[in-house]
């Protein structure tokens, strides 16, 4: 048997036409043809070159497969694939799959999109520039431009926001099952019953592999008190039709600082609680510390090193009673936000039913391969608690849904991967940072540079922010770049391309940028290994 990738099939009847091109040449006992796989079988003493021009002849190509297990051939009588979870990791797998040719059946028990979509990214990022419009006359730079601040209607705000992800649930997920007919979507509570069947709504169907993708929620730490109080999470507070006279916000990390300052911006008065020594914790502590210098001069009441004793609620006024430096206080607020991290959704869906093995904080154990302790079944997004970022979701959902089908090839790699807290200033960071090379043992060197150096910043009159380079000693290769500053999620792009092939600080020296640009920033922090940048004049290696 020979097989073939056939090339430019659109639709079953051209499947039908290269089958019998295929069948009219001398030798050929028996021919099969997969759309929309693009692949071939053919038996009998044939000649190769005579199959290809046949098929050529008929208008379309074809080209021997010599691999194995680069196609897949669909069962045809069960679900090849069945991803549990409909968000951003579920709709990867299930997309890839399809591409391979692949029946899938994709089982969401919430909104169809998942957490990004409709309680993370977006409506988050939406509401920072909002935000951000509002707030502009009060944070104008320019001498000679006098604006005017007027007023804020939050039921409108969060209505606009609605609207913005209606359209997009439409056209990311909705509009993707109508153009991928091989995808088929059931709303309701997935549950495995054994290998090979799974339950949703009591309706048991079987399948040939499986990928989990079922995310995560707002963790709710156990403080006591806090279960008769009225507070909020990410979910609540994101529909929120008022605006709080006074926010307290439990935990300094990405979620917490983003919707402080939203609502810090908006008006309300903000205090955070972090019981870690410091706001966004993971981060260089050169970046958070002009993060935390921002938000503080915005009013911020930043309090870190604390311990949260109790919570109560009196009327409408929430109290935090906290210990910080051994004092014992009391913040009181109108309104509380719970951000303290995240769980993975992974309790009663049959996970012991399958031999799907979870950490002791109930995350799904995966290989490198997104593979888990069951060779069937796969697992990608935030349930695996490796990376919670959406792209690594997608990512990690692709891999799985291609590895489940075609045996373990792809492997996730998470060494390059940006991230970003869209605060403003914003932090963004890719690669190692200080701490985590020194922990590896590299004789490492650092340089960091400050924002007035930025040419652009200075003629945009934001100069509050720093980038920061570590790289190898020896070699000058670049381990990590980590920036807080305006538009760094942008500028961090950039320096993806540089850790993930390992350039040097001498390639960035040597390369031409756009000037002026937030960008070259990365260029200059290079430049602070071997020069002073303050004494070079613009562009000048």
């Amino acid at each position: 048997m020979i097989k073939l990738k056939i090339t430019g099939m659109t639709c079953e009847h051209c499947a039908i036409t290269v089958k019998k091109a295929i069948e009219s040449v001398e030798g050929v006992e028996k021919a099969e043809v997969y759309f929309p796989q693009g692949y071939a079988e053919v038996e009998g003493n044939i000649d190769l070159n005579q199959i290809i021009k046949a098929v050529e002849n008929a208008g379309y190509g074809a080209s021997l497969i010599e691999e194995e297990k680069n196609v897949y051939i669909s069962k045809g009588y069960i679900y090849d694939l069945v991803v549990l979870g409909g968000g951003s990791a579920g709709f990867a797998a299930a997309i890839k799959a399809s591409d391979l040719g692949a029946k899938v059946l994709v089982i969401e028990n919430n909104v169809i999109g998942g957490t990004c979509l409709n309680r993370g990214c977006v409506p988050t990022k939406h509401l920072i520039d909002v935000a951000k419009t509002y707030y502009t006359p009060k944070s104008n730079p320019f001498k000679g431009i006098e604006l005017t601040q007027g007023k804020i209607d939050i039921k409108t705000v969060i209505e606009e926001k609605n609207r913005l992800l209606d359209e997009l649930r439409k056209e990311k997920y909705w509009n993707v099952l109508e153009a991928y007919p091989s995808i088929e979507y059931k709303e309701g509570k997935g549950e495995f019953v054994k290998n090979g069947v799974i339950k949703v709504n009591g309706e048991e169907f079987r399948y040939y592999k499986a990928v989990i993708t079922t995310g995560s929620r707002p963790s709710v730490p156990p403080i006591k008190g806090l279960e008769s109080v009225d507070f909020m999470t990410n979910r609540e507070i994101l529909n929120i039709t008022y605006l709080p006279q006074h926010l307290i916000v439990v935990g300094g990390s990405a979620v917490g600082l983003e919707i402080g300052q939203i609502f810090l911006r908006f008006g309300s008065k903000v205090t955070v609680l972090e019981a870690l020594p410091d706001i966004a914790f993971r981060e260089e502590p050169e970046a958070r510390q002009v993060l935390r210098n921002a938000l503080e001069k915005e009013g911020m009441e930043i309090l870190t090193g604390i311990r949260v004793k109790e919570i109560y609620q009196n009327g409408k006024e929430k109290s935090v009673v906290i210990e910080v430096n051994g004092e014992i206080k009391t913040i009181t607020g109108t309104d509380l936000l719970i951000a303290t991290g995240r769980i993975p959704n992974t309790e009663n869906i049959g996970l012991e039913n399958v031999g799907v093995e979870t950490n002791e904080r109930g995350f799904i154990k995966t290989d490198e391969f997104m593979q888990t302790t069951n060779p069937d079944i796969y697992s990608a997004g935030d349930c695996v608690g490796k990376m919670m970022l959406v792209t690594v979701a997608a990512a990690e959902g692709s891999i799985a849904g291609e590895n489940a089908l075609l045996g373990n090839k792809r492997i996730m790699d998470y060494s390059a991967v940006p991230h970003a807290i869209f605060t403003q200033p914003e932090i963004a960071g890719v690669g190692l940072t200080e701490a985590q090379a020194k922990e590896k043992g590299i004789d490492i060197d650092f340089r960091v540079l400050t924002f007035d150096k930025v040419p652009r910043a200075q003629a945009m009159k934001k100069t509050n922010g720093i980038v920061k380079m570590i790289v190898e000693k020896q070699t000058g290769k670049i381990l990590g770049i980590h920036i807080c500053s305006l538009e760094a999620s942008d500028i961090i792009h950039k320096a993806v391309l540089l850790v993930k092939y390992g350039l040097t600080v001498e390639d960035v020296v040597k390369t031409i940028d756009v000037y002026p640009t937030l960008s070259e920033s990365i260029k200059l922090c290079a430049q602070t290994f071997t020069k002073d940048v303050s004494k070079l004049s613009c562009c000048a290696e």
